[in-house]
């Protein structure tokens, strides 16, 4: 079924005039799993609505067990864009690429979709990460990618996706370069003990 709202909102409308309550099974189902051979729409609906009413109700990690039960009993791909949705409100920006990169798999998705879809998964590759770096002695001099941050430790500031070259540097202690990587907007934490020099 073409989709032209957001994706969840879509499947809120479409599932709304359902009635009934979840069935039993494929409710505790994990996160893995492809699809079964004999398709039970009805089935993946009730499940669906459960979902749903567990993602407005903040339960994020239920509810994709019960969209990842309704996708295996034959609901639509829309189901992975919901998986996707709950992992991002669960902070797992890795786990939502990788959920969007399964719904971008499947062969139904209108081109509006697709496109939509292709952009979130940008976004969330190119999420700048929060980076902290400590020092013993503290006040030490960082830079990142060979260009001075202007701070000594401790100190945190934002940096963009990628990989990246981190120098600490203490005036009579051995200098100390670390490779990093932020990824997904995760925070990323450097400790590190400098050496006096000439030990």
């Amino acid at each position: 079924m073409p989709r032209r709202l957001p994706p969840l909102v879509a499947l809120l409308v479409a599932t709304s005039c359902v009635q009934g309550g979840p069935r039993a099974r494929g409710a505790t189902e994990d996160d893995a799993g492809g699809r079964g051979a004999h398709p039970d729409v009805e089935g993946a609906r009730e499940l669906d609505q459960t979902g749903v009413k567990l993602f407005r109700d903040g339960r994020f990690a239920d509810a994709i067990r019960y969209f990842r039960a309704a996708y295996r009993m034959g609901g639509p791909s829309s189901e992975l864009w919901n998986v996707a949705r709950c992992r991002e409100r669960l902070d797992d920006g890795e786990g939502a690429a990788l959920a969007i990169d399964e719904y971008l798999a499947q062969r139904d998705l209108a081109p509006a979709d697709r496109a939509e879809a292709e952009r979130e998964l940008h976004a969330l590759r190119a999420r700048p990460s929060i980076l902290t770096v400590t020092s013993l002695p503290p006040g030490a001099a960082v830079q990142l990618d060979g260009r001075p941050t202007g701070g000594t430790t401790p100190l945190s500031f934002e940096i963009p996706a990628g990989a990246h070259s981190l120098a600490i540097r203490h005036v009579g202690f051995t200098a100390e370069t670390r490779p990093l990587e932020a990824r997904f907007g995760r925070a990323v934490i450097v400790s590190v003990t400098l050496a006096r020099e000439g030990k």
